[in-house]
């Protein structure tokens, strides 16, 4: 069970009381991301993550870790499009640790000029790495390509240059912008009652911000027109494999096909007899891995992604747009259906298993549709999904006008527009 509260000054609480685990999760997630950036600073929302632990008025980042890992707290940050997570795991006992901890990195961060030199190095190198890993650019420079004219046209993190620029005065404004309690979601998990948690939102949390009443920040569509616009792009690489991101349209994580369209998408290529993993790996052997893919931390591309020896290149197209055209014509049946259900169903009660799950997937549950879709009503949903129901998803979302295709490759032999469209 769930409750949540708003406060005055726009702060939402999400509680869920369980009693059966020593474990309690906090987590602190903050409309803030990628998106909200400008070409001044972008990389801006990834370093602030960072930067989170790295010091407060009156604690340095020794004692932030000290104190973590003494108390036996799990603790990481990460860092979408769309938001910022932060989050402390431990102990039931460690609840107001946690609180103390999280609150104070969150209100009083000061991002210490040494810290952050030091910081920005090691951003600067995960940047390098990410971008070595065919497999990570792949996806990376696909999804940029396809939102071209878009807030979520830009690497999520800036760039090497980007983020070597920022300074400490520029994370004091974004700080003092976006770590405000009315862009703040406070989820709780675990062994704690609901009134205990409202004593340390009032003790860790209240007693630091701004009590000006205001309205919290909805999430929300941006107002654009997303026209994948059948582009291409070929990076040559000195690689044995071909690394592929075939984007074919976009939904929004807020869409009322969110579970059909995922049901669809684990039809098509999420697990091992899906029809696309059935065909180009098993029956033709062409591929160690291809998946139809959904990027949800963005206002998320829909497609697939796949790599292949250089050789089998044209023929893994071929063989995907085989499934493509035989989905389209024939459509799903029950049986995949029923498969499909009972995977979809496994993985979502496994998501609920533990604090940190339940306690994240409340908070993006409120955050993108404004309330709580309980474990219960999500299988309920899923079952109440039909072969219709997926047909439909495949037409509207794998439209061929809506295409971009992104390929790391040793040579470019074809135009895969060309051959998907035609």
């Amino acid at each position: 069970m769930y409750t949540t509260k708003t406060y005055p000054n726009g702060l939402r609480l999400i509680h869920n009381f369980d009693n059966t685990n020593k474990i309690v999760s906090v987590q602190f997630v903050t409309l803030v991301g990628g998106k909200d950036e400008d070409d001044s600073n972008r990389g801006i929302a990834h370093l602030a993550e960072h930067m989170f632990f790295k010091g407060t008025k009156t604690r340095s980042a020794k004692d932030i870790t000290l104190m973590f890992d003494k108390l036996g707290i799990t603790n990481n940050a990460s860092t979408s499009q769309d938001l910022t997570l932060f989050y402390g795991n431990g102990l039931d006992s460690m609840t107001e640790s946690i609180f103390d901890l999280l609150s104070d990195c969150f209100f009083n961060a000061t991002y210490p000029k040494k810290e952050l030199d030091n910081e920005k190095k090691v951003v600067c190198s995960e940047l390098k790495m990410y971008l070595d890993d065919n497999r990570d650019a792949m996806v990376t420079n696909g999804t940029c390509l396809a939102m071209q004219g878009t807030p979520y046209e830009y690497v999520l993190g800036g760039t090497v240059e980007s983020v070597s620029n920022i300074e400490q005065d520029d994370l004091i404004k974004f700080h003092d912008k976006f770590y405000v309690p009315n862009r703040l979601v406070i989820s709780v998990s675990g062994n704690v009652s609901l009134d205990e948690v409202e004593r340390l939102i009032e003790k860790y949390v209240l007693s630091q911000c701004s009590q000006e009443v205001m309205e919290p920040v909805k999430y929300s569509i941006l107002n654009y027109q997303v026209d994948l616009k059948q582009r291409f792009r070929f990076d040559k690489k000195d690689t044995e494999q071909s690394y592929v991101f075939i984007g074919f349209n976009t939904m929004p994580n807020s869409s009322k096909d969110k579970i059909k369209c995922s049901l669809m998408l684990n039809a098509l290529g999420g697990y091992c007899s899906s029809r696309l993993f059935q065909k180009v790996r098993d029956e033709k052997g062409l591929v160690y891995s291809v998946q139809a893919y959904y990027s949800s931390y963005i206002e998320g591309i829909i497609g697939i992604i796949f790599m292949c020896d250089n050789d089998k290149l044209n023929e893994t197209f071929d063989a995907i747009k085989e499934v493509l055209v035989e989905t389209r014509k024939s459509g799903f049946t029950e049986d995949e259906l029923t498969t499909d259900k009972n995977i979809t169903k496994t993985y979502t009660v496994m998501n609920e298993l533990t604090p940190y799950g339940r306690a994240n997937s409340a908070a993006k549950s409120l955050i993108y549709k404004d309330k709580i879709e309980t474990v219960e009503q999500v299988l309920e949903m899923i079952d109440a999904t039909t072969v219709d129901d997926l047909n439909e998803m495949f037409k509207k979302y794998f439209d061929d006008t809506q295409l971009t295709t992104y390929i790391i490759s040793k040579d470019n032999t074809f135009d895969p527009i060309e051959l998907l469209t035609k």
